[in-house]
């Protein structure tokens, strides 16, 4: 990812992938960016940059957020946690950490706004504990209220995890109840052990991006520069709640989106589902007549759902649910359907939990 090494399981992805959803799992997400924005001015600040709202999320709550070009097409994401009144917590994708410091920093010099843009990617790590055990695992590590009232969904709260000082999220990449825990990089492989050791009666693996990426495939969550490309837009990405084109004022690629939005969409990133057990390889081709008209960005076989799933871009008359779309993948043509809710949890009752 980027400049960094992950590890792409730790010898059994499958039985990984199962351990999230059955009892708890921990991966090392460290690599993704992390920027501290502060100054009376950093919510405004935000808002310009993102095509959601920022300025009026509450301290100790958390957003996730789609940043755009000038041309309304999506460069990165991530999530947003206000920490108080003037701080914000903003992480961003592994690849796109250096790019996207580089683009609040050129804004900021071009607005004059009165903020202060810090990066601590570098000096933090982070890991996800994810899974039906991961509340009971946490909860005997720290002092915190634990407790779906005491931390609901999208809160952020800092506390002790293990005596290890950490900012913790309560967010869901993974589609189960999940927490990031983000701690001092000098304290990391203590709270690593100490979570592993937590979880051990409990059934916990770590897993590493394999079973990621069937997780968050299951949930229909994107990843930016995979299910995107350069002329991507938050509207045909299928994420036209996060574009709030009524805000009072200008962000950064509000025109564009307009425009999309004044057009209608051309192409849109659906999922679709495969009943044969077949796997088209990320990049075959979505034919019509035997023309291309679409491209596969994601696919792998769920063992939790027992079907090949997916992620591909379509022309718009075929995006709508239960379509039959064509797949044709090295000679072969392969039957697809579309289908647009999450594949799993779809009503997120297990990520709400």
């Amino acid at each position: 990812a980027g400049d960094w090494r992950r590890a792409y399981d730790y010898g059994d992805p499958r039985a990984e992938t199962m351990a999230v959803h059955e009892a708890a799992g921990l991966i090392d997400v460290s690599t993704l960016g992390k920027l501290v924005v502060r100054g009376p001015d950093a919510g405004e600040f935000l808002n310009r940059l993102y095509p959601n709202r920022f300025d009026n999320l509450k301290p100790g709550r958390i957003r996730y957020g789609v940043l755009g070009d000038d041309a309304g097409r999506i460069t990165d994401d991530g999530t947003i946690c206000r920490l108080d009144e003037d701080s914000f917590y903003v992480t961003t994708t592994s690849s796109g950490a250096d790019a996207v410091e580089a683009w609040f920093a050129w804004w900021l010099a071009e607005w004059g706004m009165d903020v202060h843009l810090t990066d601590v990617s570098q000096g933090l790590s982070a890991f996800n504990l994810a899974g039906p055990k991961a509340r009971e695992i946490l909860s005997g590590l720290t002092e915190l209220d634990c407790s779906n009232d005491g931390f609901a969904y999208l809160d952020g709260k800092r506390a002790q995890v293990a005596g290890v000082p950490a900012l913790m999220l309560r967010i869901g990449f993974v589609g189960e109840l999940g927490y990031e825990l983000h701690c001092p990089g000098s304290l990391a492989q203590e709270l690593w052990d100490a979570l592993m050791a937590a979880g051990e009666p409990h059934g916990i693996r770590p897993f590493g991006l394999e079973p990621q990426r069937v997780l968050r495939l299951q949930k229909l969550h994107i990843l930016v520069g995979q299910d995107t490309d350069a002329e991507s837009n938050a509207f045909e990405a299928a994420m036209p709640w996060i574009v709030k084109l009524d805000k009072e004022e200008d962000f950064i690629g509000r025109w564009a989106l307009e425009n999309v939005q004044a057009r209608g969409d051309e192409s849109k990133l659906v999922g679709f589902t495969m009943e044969n057990g077949a796997v088209p390889q990320e990049g075959a081709v979505v034919v019509e007549d035997g023309v291309a008209a679409g491209l596969v960005t994601s696919s792998r076989f769920s063992p939790l759902l027992q079907r090949t799933i997916g992620m591909a871009w379509v022309p718009i008359e075929r995006a709508e649910d239960g379509t039959p779309i064509t797949i044709s993948d090295e000679g072969k043509t392969m039957a697809a359907t579309v289908h647009l809710a999450p594949f799993y949890d779809p009503d997120q009752e297990r990520l709400r939990s």
